[in-house]
């Protein structure tokens, strides 16, 4: 009896144990899943081409580089140095996509994710060549990458004049209101929402980073004057108008998609011309829309990991500003939109990742490749603010933001406390009256 309770029991781990791994693969599985069959048409670009690749970047590099031809005389030193690194990137970003390891994302090509997370290590490179110089060398290296650079940003004022109705301008009796509504700014206000909220897929975690930064912007306007903004700009403009038809776009993005079976018909497959450009278009959307379970209120610990998402968010965010105030970056430059583009595919895979990181129920847990990298990148960027913003703001911080972020954090902490205790209490509660039961059944 002794051996066959102790096979039975084992027997019971070892499929409580497949089951744990089954959940926690979910993801490969699906994935494994999707590359099982591969359209005929389609299957070559999903199989190696590691040696055509290597054959045909030699023979750029040959010629790129004049490796077979006499060496000229009075070759300008500045653009060698150029064409050298950006050579180097590409090679760089070139082994990544071939070479390194899978991703969860797979739409609209493993490939293309992989050369994402090339990207990823380039800018973690370039931040820790960055953090390594002084503030002018900094602005002044600037120029390599964008020859508008290493100039003095002109000085604006901003929320100067916080009027509504302005009856003395010629143009509009709601000049301020008008050139807020129709600056081209708000457009991108709002498909960034719209990308933000794909990217979280959840509706509260969206409206906490949406009313969290316009609290980063009033306790920051005293350091950078393009956030000391008006209220009717802040509270009616951003989160009333952009931030709600972006957030709503994009959870209505993922609403529509998330019911929906998909049975992703191969290209060579589709019956009509019209089948095919929408199979075709379909490869870059994701292969699944499955909304984030983040489970705020399942207990305080989930509830810190959650907003320690939140505040990463929102320090990337804010990171923008600094970065362009303090390296002289203006805000219509392309570096701004770059930056903010590679974020978005930086954070994408690593959300899913710290979702899939915070799920998982093995006693030892590793975080993804994305996730520690955006993290790692997000330490550089503030240490980069920090080391290159000394001095550059002499404003203290008003007394009472202080005091509102002291009691803050007091009150939050005070209430996790109460919250453990609480369900220390609630936990012991079963376990008393299960005790107490007994001990009558003996009786």
């Amino acid at each position: 009896m002794g051996q066959l309770a102790a096979v039975s029991s084992s027997t019971e781990e070892r499929n409580s144990s497949e089951e744990i791994v089954a959940e926690d693969h979910d993801d490969e599985g699906r994935l494994r899943k999707l590359l099982k069959d591969l359209d005929p048409w389609t299957a070559w670009a999903y199989t190696p081409h590691t040696i055509t690749v290597l054959v045909l970047g030699t023979c750029f590099l040959v010629w790129g580089s004049g490796a077979l031809r006499p060496e000229e005389q009075g070759s300008d030193h500045l653009t060698n140095t150029k064409a050298g690194v950006w050579a180097m990137v590409a090679v760089f970003l070139s082994y990544f996509a071939l070479q390194a390891p899978p991703t969860i994302l797979i739409r609209p090509h493993p490939a293309f994710w992989r050369l994402v997370h090339g990207l990823a290590v380039l800018y973690l490179l370039f931040l820790t060549y960055i953090l390594f110089q002084t503030r002018e060398e900094a602005r002044q290296f600037m120029k390599y990458i964008h020859p508008d650079l290493g100039v003095e940003l002109e000085e604006r004022t901003y929320g100067a004049d916080c009027r509504i109705y302005t009856p003395e301008n010629p143009r509009s009796k709601f000049a301020n209101v008008y050139d807020t509504l129709f600056d081209e700014f708000v457009i991108a206000h709002i498909l960034g929402w719209w990308g933000k909220s794909i990217m979280v897929r959840n509706a509260l975690l969206s409206w906490i980073l949406s009313i969290g930064f316009e609290m980063m912007e009033v306790t920051l306007n005293h350091m950078l004057p393009n956030f000391n903004e008006c209220w009717w700009d802040s509270i009616i403009l951003d989160i009333a108008i952009c931030n709600f038809f972006g957030i709503w776009a994009g959870l209505s993005t993922v609403r529509y998609f998330e019911g929906k079976t998909y049975e992703w018909v191969g290209l060579s497959r589709q019956p009509s011309l019209i089948g095919k450009v929408r199979r075709s278009l379909g490869q870059f959307t994701p292969a699944y829309w499955d909304k984030d379970q983040w489970n705020f209120l399942s207990g305080p610990i989930r509830f810190v990991q959650v907003m320690g998402l939140a505040v990463v968010i929102l320090i990337v965010e804010v990171n923008a500003f600094f970065l362009k105030f303090i390296l002289w970056i203006p805000p219509r430059n392309p570096l701004n939109s770059y930056r903010l583009l590679m974020w978005w595919l930086i954070a994408n895979p690593a959300i899913r990742e710290y979702n899939s990181f915070l799920q998982n129920n093995k006693p030892i847990k590793k975080l993804g490749t994305f996730c520690w990298l955006a993290i790692a990148i997000v330490i550089l960027e503030v240490l980069i603010c920090v080391k290159f913003g000394r001095g550059l703001f002499p404003k203290p911080m008003p007394l009472w933001i202080f005091w509102f972020w002291v009691t803050a954090g007091v009150l939050s902490v005070v209430a996790l406390v109460g919250w453990s205790i609480k369900l220390g209490f609630d936990r012991k509660r079963p376990l008393q009256r299960t005790e107490s039961g007994e001990s009558k059944k003996v009786r």
